[in-house]
């Protein structure tokens, strides 16, 4: 996975309908002013003995060894799946939801090289996923909610002075509950499971022993308990795969890593052109066009990849801000299907095909990285289909390109590319939370829908920038 909140009120019936209110996430991104400290060293001079000394490599001008300290603020996206292992009820259940997330870490850094650093990493902090939602066509509710993550982890990363970029991965905790109400039965499971995190970050120094970082997580924790549905019959559900989705800018202070070599300036002005790529993530919501047909909702959750091309132009009108416009296109390789719930004749897919946005952005430099946060409109064309196995009942589909818009956040940095690369060349870890509304109303065998279409977009970015 590649790399600003959200939180969403749950279904309500209403004497029309049903509607969905979303609090629209924003960017969070930590932006700490800091001074930059020069240290200057002082050379006593000597004589020279009559046998010169073993040579002594002298100090790395910037090094990352040492115990560090910090927080983190973010966002979390669950995509779990659920399914009934009795076999008494067909089709799925996909759980969405998107909520805050924060909360500390600690670790330490071992650099091995002037380039290679590896370390240890722990982090524990609030995770408030939660999306309560009637199934569609069945009345029943259902929710996976968490409360916490905690994560220890190993990473390893290529250090070009006060920039490092890193992967990461370990173990993963996460306490969530599983509910299921169907009036007058509730039925909920508690539990903390253990599963694995894997990801990706670019930290960068800001100055003095301060750190700043983004980072992209993808956390697995299994399975959940089995839970009674009853409907009509024995159906029961289990919420068999607990997956999340994490990303989180951080604040770290580095106790050691000394001596620092002064910020490097970087001047961000000018014209630039590049590739950008990493995962994205649908929550779409398909919900019954005519609630007096049925009422509820079918979540579609899926990840996929994105790649294509971005051009900008950057006006740096301060020694620390910088304002821009840029714009890009990408392919959106999203295909997904979900069977509805205790309904084998009621099937959605989903089919993306390119993804664009047109954003501006404000900028904070701290001389090697700037820190920024972006929005603007966005199109995402994609194909949506509503059909049975059933050939009686003809497939309902559409293919258009729906507009909305985007916001996010990220960090951007000088990139070397292992000392291979000249200077003017970029790199971005960045996240976009993309929506673009409603689709068509489809029918199929008397059932008419809509869907509405939110994406999330975890990527990076290598560009070149011209003059400056």
């Amino acid at each position: 996975m590649v790399s600003v909140a959200a939180a969403s009120i749950p279904l309500r019936p209403t004497s029309g309908g049903y509607f969905v209110q979303s609090l629209r996430p924003l960017a969070i991104l930590a932006a700490v002013l800091t001074a930059i400290a020069v240290g200057a060293n002082t050379v006593l001079a000597a004589d020279l003995p009559a046998k010169a000394p073993p040579y002594k490599a002298p100090p790395l001008a910037w090094n990352w060894t040492g115990f560090y300290v910090g927080g983190y603020l973010g966002l979390g996206l669950n995509r779990s799946h659920g399914f009934d292992p009795s076999g008494a009820a067909a089709g799925e259940v996909e759980y969405l939801g998107t909520g805050f997330t924060g909360g500390a870490t600690v670790g330490y850094n071992w650099q091995l090289d002037p380039h290679w650093v590896v370390g240890a990493e722990g982090d524990f902090g609030y995770l408030g996923l939660s999306h309560e939602s009637v199934q569609y066509n069945d009345g029943f509710t259902v929710n996976s909610k968490t409360s916490w993550l905690g994560t220890l982890r190993g990473r390893i990363g290529y250090s070009s002075g006060p920039n490092l970029a890193y992967v990461t991965g370990g173990a993963a905790w996460v306490h969530f509950t599983d509910q299921v109400t169907n009036p007058p039965n509730f039925a909920e499971s508690s539990k903390t499971k253990l599963g694995f995190a894997v990801g990706s970050g670019l930290e960068t120094r800001l100055g003095g022993n301060w750190t700043i970082k983004s980072e992209s997580l993808y956390v697995d924790v299994g399975s959940g308990d089995v839970l009674p549905v009853t409907l009509a019959g024995p159906q029961t559900l289990e919420a068999d795969k607990h997956r999340y989705l994490v990303q989180r800018f951080g604040l770290n202070y580095l106790f050691g890593g000394t001596p620092a070599a002064p910020l490097p300036q970087e001047n961000w002005q000018g014209f630039f052109l590049g590739a950008v790529g990493g995962s994205a993530a649908t929550q779409t919501r398909v919900r019954s066009a005519d609630p007096t047909v049925a009422i509820g909702e079918l979540g579609i959750t899926d990840t996929g990849f994105t790649a294509g091309l971005i051009a900008g132009y950057n006006w740096q009108f301060a020694p620390q801000w910088v304002i821009g416009v840029e714009g890009d296109f990408s392919w959106l390789g999203i295909d997904h299907s979900v069977n509805d719930y205790n309904d084998p004749f009621a099937t959605f897919n989903l089919k993306t095909h390119w993804v664009a946005t047109a954003r501006a952005r404000l900028g904070y430099s701290t001389g090697p990285a700037l820190l920024y946060v972006t929005g603007g409109g966005a199109w995402v064309n994609g194909e949506e289909s509503w059909h049975s196995p059933n050939p009686a009942f003809p497939t309902a589909s559409a293919t258009k390109t729906l507009s909305g818009y985007a916001v996010g956040g990220g960090i951007e940095t000088t990139f070397t590319l292992f000392g291979l690369l000249g200077p003017g060349w970029l790199s971005r870890s960045e996240y976009l939370y993309v929506n673009v509304g409603d689709g068509d109303t489809l029918t199929q065998a008397g059932f008419p829908v809509v869907a509405d279409h939110q994406f999330h977009l975890f990527r990076g970015a290598v560009v070149y920038r011209f003059g400056g």
